[in-house]
């Protein structure tokens, strides 16, 4: 298989199940929203940002140092397997004696039997971890769709299930344990791999430097990305917590559905391109542009019809989510094609300096999240907002250099999507608007008006797209399948 045809095979299954599952857990999210409270939500996110922190220590970043090794020897393989195993069963037993102390934090007794049973999933994950890597490795993305669809499908049922029959917040906590199960499962069901009786501390040093400079960056990004959970929940309650959170993955949305499909398939080519950086530069800037092509609408229509959405799908106990949008919905836009450069550091081995970094921006992170708490969630929202718009040229330019590419390069080849976009949302927020004065809006309700400026706004985008971006569209539509395509330009 060529390497384009690798990678086109990758993005497509990759982009089935990560959309697949994104789109399963949307869908999850807003029956959980009617069947369940706010603070049911506010629970399991509290317990989340501290098994989230702790769940990057099961992996240390070998995973990724497995991918990226030229050679994945057995011994290395296994070393690492039980490496991965060994942390992930201290990590589970760590926050199962950490869990009072946990709910002594947030003052919520409620949420020490979440943190303890939700700790076992670190243990089943780290399971899956090499074979994981080893499939990604032979770009077998087929496989790993498969496998991630149906942990995704069987767990949201077993949630839902629990939900219905009353379960409260445990049918959110069965789901993430089920998930973890069944992934680690069906990945072991998916790989030929498996692991030996041998350890070898040599085969670990080898990837030491490399996997702890990838975990030390990952440490201060979750802290940036948690750090307005941990003091929302602390301080405000787990209702505020609860509608901040559902407002924060709506905004993670694309760079979970879109943007780790690209991060995921893309991660052994451009290992493989990091000494051919005209060929990186082309590849990186090709990504970043499908990837904008198709958040930037998403998420800027989500900014145009934000009340109406909000009302129709999560019902009017979620009002409040309405004014986070405002600001994490244009964010979310940008954040998509940002969070790709993370894949710079790590094929091209700088994980050193994106360490570096990551502690100097996420510094500037926590003091906009501290500053906006006395205004509650919405200033919370506004500091992380503020400062990730204040740091977005350095967070593109400085991973840029290490590949020669300049900032304008990326500004030229999204003009265009910016363009479409940008006419999409006048022409949607101008008639809304126009209802709203003429009261039409009251009459016909908020789920016949989304649905209307919905389609209309999908309508206009796709005009916009055929006279300002239309080669783009045609790359699309040929890597979909549905007409030729043109001559290849990734080798």
């Amino acid at each position: 298989m060529t390497s384009k045809t690798a990678v086109v095979s990758g993005i497509k299954w990759t982009s089935a199940s990560t959309m697949g599952r994104r789109v399963l857990g949307l869908a999850a999210n807003i029956v959980f929203a009617r069947l369940l409270a706010p603070a049911d939500f506010g629970l399991v996110a509290m317990a989340g940002v501290m098994l989230g922190f702790v769940d990057i220590f099961k992996d240390l970043g070998t995973g990724a140092a497995l991918v990226r090794e030229k050679e994945a020897r057995p011994t290395l393989l296994s070393s690492v397997f039980w490496l991965n195993c060994g942390f992930g069963l201290a990590m589970t037993l760590l926050m199962l004696a950490l869990s009072p102390l946990v709910a002594a934090f947030y003052q919520e007794a409620r949420v020490q039997p979440v943190v303890a049973v939700m700790a076992l999933s670190f243990f089943l994950s780290s399971l899956s971890i090499v074979h994981t890597s080893v499939l990604t490795r032979e770009m077998a993305f087929e496989r790993l769709a498969k496998v991630e669809l149906a942990a995704s499908v069987l767990s949201y049922a077993i949630g839902i299930g629990a939900a219905l029959l009353g379960h409260g917040v445990w049918s959110l906590v069965y789901q993430v344990i089920a998930n973890a199960a069944l992934g680690t499962l069906f990945t072991w069901m998916a790989s030929r791999w498996r692991p030996q009786l041998v350890f070898a501390w040599d085969e670990i040093r080898g990837i030491t430097g490399y996997s702890l400079n990838l975990a030390g960056y990952n440490i201060f990004y979750y802290f940036a990305q948690n750090l307005d959970n941990l003091l929302i929940g602390r301080f405000l309650g787990s209702e505020a917590l609860g509608l901040y959170d559902l407002a924060y993955k709506l905004m993670t949305f694309p760079m979970q559905a879109i943007s780790a499909v690209f991060g995921r398939v893309m991660l052994p080519y451009y290992a493989r391109a990091q000494d051919d950086l005209p060929r990186f530069r082309q590849a990186f800037l090709r990504v970043a542009g499908t990837i904008a092509f198709v958040t930037f609408p998403m998420m800027i229509g989500l900014l145009a019809v934000r009340e109406h959405f909000v009302f129709a799908v999560f019902g009017e106990a979620w009002a409040q989510v309405v004014p986070l949008l405002a600001m994490f919905a244009p964010l979310a836009a940008i954040r998509s094609v940002l969070t790709t450069t993370g894949s710079i550091y790590v094929a091209t081995g700088h994980t050193g300096l994106q360490l570096r970094w990551g502690i100097a921006s996420n510094l500037i992170v926590f003091a906009g999240l501290a500053a906006g708490l006395k205004w509650g969630i919405n200033g919370v929202a506004a500091g992380f907002t503020l400062t990730s718009l204040l740091l977005l040229y350095p967070n593109l330019a400085i991973p840029f250099r290490l590949i020669g590419l300049r900032v304008p390069a990326l500004l030229r080849e999204l003009a265009p999507t910016i363009a479409a976009t940008a006419l999409m949302f006048a022409l949607v927020a101008g008639l809304d608007l126009l209802l709203a004065g003429i009261g039409l809006a009251a009459r016909i309700g908020h789920g016949a008006l989304l649905a209307v400026l919905a389609l209309l706004g999908a309508a206009a985008y796709l005009a916009a797209t055929w006279l300002l971006n239309r080669a783009m569209l045609r790359e699309l539509l040929a890597m979909a399948g549905i007409r030729k395509p043109a001559p290849a330009s990734l080798t």
